[in-house]
Order: C-alpha cells, then sequence, then structure tokens
C-alpha cells in the first residue's frame, strides 16, 4: 500500500481510481463497509483512501477527548493496508484546511484524484464548517462527471455504529462491546521501560508500557490481553516476533503502591525475557475486573494470582 501525506492538495494521479472518503476514526465495521463498498462497485479500479487526521473536533474545537484516537497515524495505515487499501491519502487537517469551500474541496482534492467513483457514508459532511452533505457532494461531482456512491451506516443492536460509541465502551471497560463495533480487539503499542520492578518482587514481573502515540485509553481495571511483538521494530530476538502471547494486564493509578500517574502494565504468561526496548502490540480481550486499593503487598499479591488463574481459564490457555 501506498501512503501520501498532503499538508495543501494532493498531487494528479497518473491512474484512474475509486475512492473512498472520510475521518475513518477508529476504522470500524461501517467504515469497513464503505471500503467493502467501493471494492464491489468498482472491481477493476484501484481502491484508494482519502483519511483526515488529526480528529477535526480536536484542531477546530481543543475537544481533549479526541487528542488521542483510536487509530492514531501507524495504526491507521496498518488497519487500512490489513483491509487491502492500494493508496491512502493522509490529508493533514488545519484550521486553515477547514476554511476549503465544498466547491474547492471537488475541484482541488478529488478531481486531482482521478476517481471513477466516490464512496462515502450517510453521514458525510464536508468544505467549511461542515455545511454540505451528501446530496451537494454528488452535484458538484456530477460537474465533472464522477459519480457518488453513499452507503447507509451499519447498525449493531440497532444502534449506528459510530466512533463515539467505541470510545464510550472503552471509557467504560467495554472492550468486548468496542471490539465488536471495530471488528476486531482494541489494540494499542507501547515500548517496555523501565518502571518500579514492584511485580517482579511480588513474583508477577510486568512490562511497563509507555505507549508510541495518543491512544484513547480503556477505563482502569485488569484486562485478560493478548500481546505480539512488532515486528519492524523488534531486533533483539527475530524468533519471537513473529509470536503471540495472552497475559493480564493492568491499566490505572496502582492505587496500593501510591501510585500517581495512569500505566498500563503487563504479565505475560510463560514470557521469561528481557523485554527492555521491546515494542509490544496489546490486543484487550475482557475485562476482568475495576482496579482497586488494597491492604498491602501480600493481599496485592494474592489478588494478582487469582487475575491470572482466572485469565487463564478464561481464555483457555492452561494453567502453569
Amino acid at each position: 500500500m501506498q501512503v501520501i501525506d498532503v499538508k495543501d492538495r494532493p498531487s494528479v494521479r497518473n491512474r484512474t481510481c475509486v475512492i473512498a472518503i472520510g475521518k475513518f476514526d477508529g476504522v470500524h465495521i461501517g467504515h469497513q463497509a464503505i471500503l467493502q463498498a467501493a471494492r464491489r462497485l468498482e472491481p477493476d479500479e484501484e481502491l484508494a483512501v482519502y483519511s483526515l487526521w488529526p480528529h477535526p473536533a480536536w484542531v477546530l474545537g481543543g475537544h481533549e477527548a479526541y487528542r488521542a484516537s483510536l487509530t492514531p497515524y501507524a495504526e491507521k495505515v496498518r488497519q487500512m493496508a490489513r483491509l487491502g487499501v492500494d493508496s491512502l491519502y493522509m490529508v493533514e487537517f488545519s484550521k486553515t484546511y477547514a476554511q476549503t469551500s465544498a466547491e474547492a474541496f471537488v475541484r482541488d482534492h478529488l478531481v486531482p484524484l482521478r476517481p471513477r467513483r466516490v464512496v462515502v457514508g450517510a453521514d458525510f459532511h464536508f468544505g467549511q464548517g461542515g455545511k454540505a452533505d451528501v446530496r451537494d457532494l454528488a452535484r458538484l461531482c456530477g460537474q465533472f462527471a464522477i459519480p457518488v456512491s453513499v452507503i447507509d451506516h451499519v447498525e449493531e443492536n440497532g444502534l449506528k455504529v459510530s466512533s463515539s460509541h467505541i470510545r464510550e465502551h472503552l471509557a467504560a471497560g467495554r472492550v468486548e462491546a468496542a471490539e465488536a463495533l471495530l471488528g476486531r480487539p482494541y489494540r494499542v503499542q507501547g515500548e517496555v521501560v523501565h518502571g518500579d520492578a514492584r511485580g517482579r518482587t511480588i513474583g508477577f514481573p510486568t512490562a511497563n508500557l509507555q505507549l508510541v502515540d495518543d491512544y484513547v485509553l480503556p477505563a482502569a481495571g485488569v484486562y485478560a490481553v493478548s500481546v505480539e511483538w512488532d515486528e519492524a521494530t523488534d531486533a533483539k530476538d527475530p524468533r519471537m516476533s513473529s509470536q503471540n502471547w495472552f497475559g493480564v494486564l493492568n491499566a490505572g493509578f496502582r492505587p496500593t503502591v501510591g501510585g500517581r500517574e495512569f500505566r498500563l502494565e503487563v504479565h505475560l504468561f510463560g514470557v521469561n525475557e528481557d523485554l527492555y526496548g521491546r515494542t509490544l502490540s496489546v490486543s484487550f480481550l475482557r475485562r476482568v475486573r475495576e482496579e482497586r486499593k488494597f491492604s498491602g503487598l501480600d493481599e496485592l499479591r494474592a489478588q494478582i494470582a487469582r487475575d491470572v488463574e482466572q485469565v487463564k481459564e478464561m481464555l483457555g490457555v492452561g494453567v502453569d
């Protein structure tokens, strides 16, 4: 897949394409339906995606919740490649870009990409102030003989699938509900850095993760997770880079030991290797319990032991 960064307007393509447009925050099953429709409608054309980053709500409104992303830049690239996109246009959204009129958007940003067809979701809005909708898009594209296909939104349990609902599920720790809307477990990446090594002293060594991007984080609590090594950055032991592991992760402030910052610490089953400096990809599978304060390290140790046994039974990975 080719990734093209766009700061002003895209260059003219050499080949035609079918293009899907949207923020694609999360690349959830509703977004995937748009991509699938584009493929189905124009099977002989290259599939291009025109996506904005950062999130307009963060750039224009400074809404702190949207500083973090369900799919930061690198993760969006990874998911688009997984879904078979041929060209991904990552358009840097700015206050200047936000002033682009609907007419200029079609003329200067879409037409140069030589689309045989444009595919969008039913709630797509564009142009200055987001005032133009899919009817305006069809009218403006029609001036250049470009057909527009509008894909109905996808529903789950009677509700429209949206990035905001996924964010709400994660904020409540409902990672299984988030997975249902994403079509995959929610995933973050982080580098293993030195912590206080307290987990090792109580018999449960943990990898302390420093996230590589501004991810939306799940609610504080204990989670069953699967973990893989990032093949692109893991040069310590190539044999391990293609393996998946299960583990139990604590997300939160560690109140028992007086923690003050939100951390992600994961204990991997059957892994005793030096993990410092490795980049781990962590997928949240289920929430086991909320984070709470214990009377001391002995009670904490006993609870972690129960958590580990519960997760192993939950995931069917056996008991050591």
